[in-house]
């Protein structure tokens, strides 16, 4: 996290410019609603893939943060829609808005591996929400974030969920077999 909030200004605007185009280069291998999410602390930003989703014509979603040891809830939304103060301070549409289940999901690490692993918060959400949406339909998972939160190796857990590719400023980092 202390690396993530090093890069500041310029360098924070170019990066995510850089991996907003690796990011955006993969998805549009994808189809279906893509599930983002708004950034959290100093999170690489989804806004401009956002933007450029849904100038495409996709649909779109964002979480709402469910009580501990729950699974996220997807609600459509779109940019400019307006959002409402949930959990954590974090912003999430409105509950009025439709529950979605997304074919695609932006996924913002804390530290990941290329093996495809990933830590966030601790709290396990995006863990119990993958599963719950591939017992649904195919479901493509694609990590959001800057170089920097790259590690060698992460111990993984038997409820952790490996994600299918890494979208950085430098690169997209295909995760084998998948």
């Amino acid at each position: 996290m202390a690396a993530r909030a090093e890069i500041r200004g310029h360098q924070r605007q170019a990066a995510t410019a850089r991996a907003a185009h690796h990011a955006l280069s993969r998805l549009k291998y994808t189809s279906g609603v893509v599930g983002l999410y708004e950034a959290f602390r100093d999170e690489i930003h989804p806004g401009e893939i956002a933007e450029r989703l849904h100038h495409a014509g996709r649909k779109l979603a964002l979480p709402t943060t469910p009580k501990y040891g729950q699974p996220l809830t997807f609600r459509a939304w779109a940019p400019g829609d307006p959002l409402v103060v949930g959990r954590h301070n974090i912003p999430e549409p409105s509950p009025e808005a439709e529950e979605v289940h997304p074919q695609v999901l932006l996924v913002p690490p804390v530290a990941f591996d290329r093996r495809g692993y990933r830590i966030g918060y601790g709290a396990g959400f995006y863990d119990r929400t993958i599963p719950q949406l591939r017992a649904i339909h195919p479901v493509f998972t694609l990590g959001y974030a800057f170089a920097c939160q790259e590690v060698e190796f992460l111990q993984a857990e038997h409820h952790d969920v490996p994600l299918d590719a890494i979208a950085t400023e430098n690169e997209i980092i295909t995760v084998s077999g998948r």
